[in-house]
């Protein structure tokens, strides 16, 4: 797509629909006030965004934190002829960093969501989904995973069973810490105070460890905690941290962009600016190639065959501000399943932070969920795939 074109894309922006052929798909674009996709609340700093199915019904909802007023955690729901209807996840000011993650945490059917702090609280929190009655104006109940340690800038969290234990853990970072949590998810969630939890991993200095993921890296059949530049094995009660990559405060993504081997790690610039890699593991050591020298503050990246062809697609998107502002790229990057990639820019001004890939409109393609963090804030913008 030329220059043109992206700045044309971007004007269509303000207003609530657009539609443009851009190669490999057709995006269509939801914005504005009549598709009900407002900010959290008339806050400026839209920090977390999650895509899952909240309430069961095969469509992906989208969550959406906010950290300055209230109501600081809502969902909105697809309701046909792209609309969507808000609801109220935390009715009260919480300070959410960016990062999250759901796991039906109580065991009742449901997934459940779980955010942390920011760098003015060292809290970790879960909503119990209350499926299957919402009530627009009802919040859900939050209950504390942990508080009171001073551990705080929690960004990015993940579940998953790293320990091979048969059960699911939570991990996250912490900034102000230097350090890699994990917590156990007590037995009866629902009644207990605090989650038992450990540092697994701590750095000494340099840029703030971020980015998060889950795989099985080394293919020994247990899942693998990836962030910060960095693959996390569980071997003789502890876990050895590998290296993929000097770059820890980053956005990152595992999996299989090439058939056979280990997955591929894809890693992304998020506060801050720098290339686009993917790194294959060869010989014995992981090999790098850069898809773009520089990306502004890519505080998004997701990884899925958005277009159904069998092969694992790139989306990349960078911030406003700080970032790139007017100039802030969509980007998809197609992927052929043997390491070529096609770059397709979707859209140009129009900011990322946590943007997400889902089907939000139960068609069975995967969208484009955007999430600026200030820029043109409280706004969502979503690309349909026609």
């Amino acid at each position: 797509m030329n220059t043109r074109l992206g700045l044309l894309l971007s004007v269509v922006a303000v207003s609530a629909l657009g539609a443009m052929s851009l190669g490999q798909v057709t995006w269509t674009l939801v914005s504005g006030p009549e598709s009900g996709l407002v900010g959290v609340n008339a806050g400026s700093q839209q920090t977390a965004c999650l895509v899952l199915d909240i309430d069961k019904d095969g469509i992906d909802d989208i969550v959406v934190t906010e950290r300055t007023q209230a109501p600081s955690v809502v969902w909105y729901k697809y309701r046909g002829d792209r609309k969507w209807d808000r609801f109220v996840i935390e009715d009260r000011p919480l300070h959410i960093e960016a990062g999250g993650d759901s796991y039906d945490i109580d065991g009742d059917g449901d997934l459940d969501i779980t955010f942390c702090g920011d760098s003015r609280d060292d809290g970790a929190w879960w909503w119990e989904n209350p499926y299957p009655v919402y009530d627009a104006a009802v919040p859900w109940r939050r209950r504390l995973i942990k508080s009171g340690d001073n551990a705080r800038y929690q960004h990015d969290s993940r579940f998953g069973d790293f320990d091979g234990d048969g059960q699911v853990e939570l991990a996250w970072w912490s900034q102000t810490a230097r350090k890699l949590f994990l917590a156990q998810i007590p037995a009866k969630p629902r009644e207990a105070l605090r989650w038992r939890y450990e540092a697994i991993f701590t750095y000494l200095g340099g840029a703030g460890h971020e980015g998060m993921d889950v795989a099985d890296v080394n293919l020994d059949g247990r899942r693998d905690i990836v962030g910060a530049g960095y693959w996390f094995e569980y071997s003789d009660g502890r876990f050895v941290p590998h290296r993929i990559a000097d770059r820890p405060n980053t956005r990152i993504k595992a999996t299989q962009l090439i058939a056979g081997g280990r997955p591929e790690v894809v890693i992304s610039p998020g506060d801050s600016d720098g290339p686009l890699e993917w790194y294959q593991w060869q010989g014995g050591k992981w090999v790098g190639r850069t898809l773009l020298k520089e990306v502004v503050h890519g505080h998004s990246l997701d990884v899925a065959d958005i277009n159904g062809d069998g092969h694992m697609d790139i989306f990349v998107g960078e911030m406003g501000n700080p970032g790139a502002g007017a100039k802030a790229r969509t980007m998809v990057f197609w992927g052929d399943g043997k390491g070529g990639f096609t770059l397709q820019i979707v859209a140009v001004g129009l900011a990322n932070h946590e943007s997400r890939l889902g089907d939000v409109n139960g068609d069975g393609k995967l969208d484009i969920v955007g999430k600026p963090y200030n820029y043109g804030a409280p706004v969502l913008h979503v690309w349909l795939q026609d």
